[in-house]
């Protein structure tokens, strides 16, 4: 992953480096001559708490926790991470796409015993820290670029399906209970549709409509904390003012921590809770370290995967031990961030304070928030989180990445999302080792000896007396049997020389080394000789060991150097000089060749044309004399 580090102790930066700082704020360092960025810290802080505060009330409501256990995520997770986190402007905390899975989670362990859900999130909490912690330590973060967009997407689009189906029973004002996935939902609100209380739809649109213009119009301002705010007194004057009202209340906010904690989970670890667990910690990572790295190349500066891994799962051992929900980079906040003019960790510092403080200020009044503004406030971030435009260009643009799109969104309507998660991740690694099983042959037809192009393998490959062959790509088992097919059929064609560029191959498995064995054993049986040019240091050495034809000509092993098509030439002139010390009877061709204008003799033009290539230098210097004084 480009402007990533790996290596090193991911604590080693968090740790030792804020301690030997003259002046630290909470162990992160606060320059008494930049007091400037005290300033900007503190107010992008303060802005980015006050949006806190809402979300973590609603991402609540996703999972189906207690609003205060969102609150307790929002402090606790933004704090911790604030203090290892080598990412200024990185938020971490509850998000939308963690709370989506943690709902399913739990609606799948326990469906009908909600009250052990705190504890059960608390539990999934920890089991996340111990995934995440477990991926720094074994430098997860570089494999991170091998999920595909259409992966990522596919959750984005599934986890704001399920944000708004599971938000449409309280924007109604209707209790439907807890089915795990997006279809039973649907179902159940459908069947109390006629029950919907007008007062809460309202409530629910005027909430949707006031978020989504604040966010287009005025990014910087904390439209949801004011919109919920409002939502809140307003239901406290129609109460005291006698007039009843349908609308439901969040209810009782603990200021005490000991008030927030049930009993810790005493139960079984199952499947579904570990599964959930890990597919969590996958999403929370890819997200946390996309965010981090976006941050980063903005600033120019390089993101340490593994010590934002380190903070991610201590952030969430740390929620999860208090029952917070699981964390992740917060793609809203770290945005905001960044608006507000965020510059070092002290601003999520501020805002992990700043959110606690206001939150024991303000609880009396946030128990009066109408669960119909919150759910009007979800479904408006569900309709954000998702990039419409990168979605269209997607399914539009490539067949397999539409495939894996459209199973992950049409899993999560049939089954928990944080499996939909794994079916999409399955699926794209399928059709990744579906592609790069596909071997890639061609061969090689000069052109005055000095140019080559490309040509697709067809019938008359190997029927001049010189045939150059080129393989693309890491050879692994997939390719051994069909690698051994094609050069079986070309060396049936009886050519005396055959040469095999592996200029483009840069990894040799061994089934297929043995597979080469055995063909070309056959065909040196019968007078033939192959030369293998292009080959890395390592590859030679690989054949000399492994293979009986490399071990008895090993002269015929040519490395690449830093002439353009040095290697490949090189192996020209020297089956040349074979053919000619052992003589032709004119039947065939020296060599295929391309006639000016014209296809040779029947060749079928392949996908692309090559007229050499970039003069590269190994890390083996320049050329030097192999085995036999042959050189490259």
């Amino acid at each position: 992953m480009a402007g990533v580090t790996g290596g090193g102790s991911p604590w080693r930066g968090a740790v030792i480096r804020p301690l030997r700082s003259r002046t630290t704020l909470c162990g992160v360092t606060a320059s008494p001559r930049k007091p400037a960025a005290l300033r900007a810290d503190t107010f992008a802080g303060l802005t980015v708490a006050l949006v806190s505060i809402p979300q973590g009330l609603a991402f609540a409501a996703i999972a189906g926790l207690p609003a205060v256990h969102g609150l307790y995520a929002v402090i606790v997770g933004g704090l911790v991470s604030s203090l290892i986190s080598g990412v200024g402007r990185l938020n971490i905390g509850p998000a939308v796409t963690t709370s989506s899975m943690v709902y399913a989670v739990l609606a799948t362990v326990a469906p009908d015993n909600h009250e052990n859900w705190p504890a059960l999130a608390g539990a999934l909490g920890v089991l996340v820290g111990l995934f995440t912690l477990a991926g720094a330590a074994l430098r997860i973060g570089r494999f991170v670029r091998f999920v595909s967009r259409s992966v990522l997407l596919g959750f984005t689009v599934g986890a704001a399906l399920l944000i708004t189906g599971s938000q449409l029973a309280p924007m109604l004002g209707l209790d439907v209970g807890r089915p795990p996935t997006l279809l039973g939902l649907l179902i159940g609100v459908g069947r109390h549709a006629v029950e919907a209380d007008v007062a809460s739809i309202s409530m629910a649109a005027l909430s949707f409509v006031m978020v989504l213009i604040g966010g287009k119009y005025a990014p910087r301002f904390p439209t949801p904390f004011i919109v919920l705010a409002l939502s809140s007194v307003a239901l406290r004057v129609l109460s005291q003012a006698g007039l009843s009202t349908t609308l439901a209340r969040i209810g009782a906010i603990p200021r005490s921590p000991g008030a927030l904690l049930t009993p810790w989970f005493g139960g079984n670890f199952t499947t579904d809770l570990v599964v959930g667990a890990g597919a969590m910690a996958l999403v929370g990572l890819i997200q946390t370290l996309s965010i981090a790295k976006a941050i980063s190349d903005k600033q120019g500066a390089r993101m340490n995967a593994g010590r934002e891994l380190a903070a991610l799962g201590a952030a969430n051992l740390a929620t999860g031990a208090l029952q917070g929900l699981p964390v992740a980079g917060s793609f809203v906040r770290s945005a905001l961030n960044e608006v507000a003019g965020a510059r070092t960790r002290v601003a999520g510092v501020i805002a992990a304070i700043g959110a606690a403080a206001i939150t024991f200020l303000a609880a009396p009044l946030a128990a009066w928030t109408p669960t119909a503004a919150i759910a009007g406030l979800l479904v408006a971030t569900a309709v954000g989180m998702v990039d419409w435009r990168d979605l269209f260009r997607l399914v539009r643009s490539d067949r397999h990445d539409r495939i894996v799109l459209l199973t992950m969104i049409g899993c999560v309507f049939v089954m928990p999302i944080h499996w939909a998660v794994l079916v999409g991740m399955a699926l794209s690694a399928a059709i990744f080792m579906r592609r790069a099983a596909v071997l890639r042959m061609t061969e090689m037809i000069s052109r005055d000896g000095r140019e080559f192009r490309e040509r697709r393998i067809d019938a008359h490959t190997g029927k001049s007396a010189i045939t150059l062959v080129q393989i693309e790509g890491p050879l692994f088992f997939a390719h051994a049997d069909e690698i051994a097919d094609v050069l079986a059929e070309i060396f049936s064609r009886k050519p005396s020389v055959v040469i095999v560029r592996m200029r483009r191959t840069h990894q040799l498995d061994y089934t297929v080394i043995a597979g080469l064995d055995r063909v070309v054993e056959q065909f040196q049986r019968g007078g033939g000789v192959l030369i293998v040019c292009g080959l890395t240091r390592a590859m030679r050495r690989d054949l000399i060991e492994r293979s009986s034809f490399g071990a008895r000509r090993p002269e015929l092993l040519l490395t690449t150097g830093g002439r353009v098509f040095g290697s490949a030439l090189h192996a020209v002139e020297l089956a040349e000089q074979i053919v000619k010390r052992r003589g032709t009877d004119g039947s065939r061709p020296l060599m295929r060749s391309v006639r000016s204008g014209a296809k040779a003799e029947g060749a079928e033009s392949s996908d692309r044309t090559e007229v050499g290539e970039p003069v590269q230098s190994t890390a083996d210097g320049p050329e030097t004399p192999l085995d036999g004084g042959i050189t490259k």
